[in-house]
């Protein structure tokens, strides 16, 4: 929903801002089939005016939970809402500047890598694109993803590891947790395991403070006979790790 500027917001609604009260429900309906047959034009105009060779290209995902049994998308699947219903899962490519290029609804038990695919096609194929940048959020970059879609397209992305990962990488000594209690950036290699990668190790202070006063405050509840429990160094510094294939 489109936001009015803050002089309007209290006194007007967006439909008297547009000049469009008396619109019904079928007016509406009308209007999105009208987008809808021009929507892959609207996007490659968005995408020449918005995206060139070399942006940095956003992808987001969401769930949409759905009422009613007759929408043909509709599906069972993951509802980042936790609610148990069917769902359609919606794709957004936005440019730096989170401005929308273009938006995709999927049946709701698509996968997110299948869904991320999906998007990377749309940008080579339709809107000839070459050089991009993919940004998203751990879990949808997946290594099968990698060596199906992104290598072969020689793209360049950045993600970040699950926190097993990270875990792992500690264990094994690649990631030295006691660098961290003097800075909050650090980069490593680790080649074997990652090959033609950058990766980039971030502290968050602010969520170290708090997690810090949590094991506190936990803490004072135990007994003369409790075992206080393991420090979870790991946890604690609020590490981030981004894998970064420039």
């Amino acid at each position: 929903m489109a936001e009015l500027p803050e002089p309007l917001r209290s006194n007007h609604t967006l439909a008297e801002e547009l000049g469009v009260e008396d619109a019904s429900a079928d007016d509406l309906y009308d209007a999105m089939d009208w987008l809808l047959s021009r929507q892959r034009k609207i996007e490659r105009g968005l995408a020449r005016r918005h995206l060139e060779n070399g942006a940095l290209v956003l992808c987001d995902l969401t769930s949409v939970y759905l009422e009613g049994l007759k929408c043909k998308l509709a599906a069972h699947g993951y509802s980042r809402d936790q609610k148990k219903g069917k769902l359609q899962v919606v794709a957004l490519l936005c440019n730096r500047d989170g401005c929308p290029v273009a938006v995709e609804v999927f049946e709701g038990n698509t996968a997110d890598p299948a869904a991320l695919s999906s998007q990377l096609h749309k940008l080579r194929d339709r809107f000839s694109l070459d050089r991009i940048v993919i940004v998203k959020d751990r879990g949808l970059i997946t290594n099968a993803l990698i060596e199906k879609d992104l290598e072969p397209a020689g793209l360049a992305w950045i993600s970040a590891l699950r926190a097993p990962r990270v875990r792992t990488l500690a264990e094994q000594g690649h990631l030295q947790l006691s660098l961290f209690d003097q800075r909050d950036m650090a980069e490593i290699s680790v080649p074997e395991l990652y090959p033609s990668e950058r990766l980039i190790v971030c502290r968050n202070p602010l969520l170290a403070a708090e997690r810090r006063r949590k094991r506190l405050d936990s803490s004072t509840g135990l007994t003369a006979s409790s075992k206080p429990a393991k420090r979870p160094q790991l946890q604690e510094r609020a590490l981030s790790l981004l894998r970064v294939r420039p």
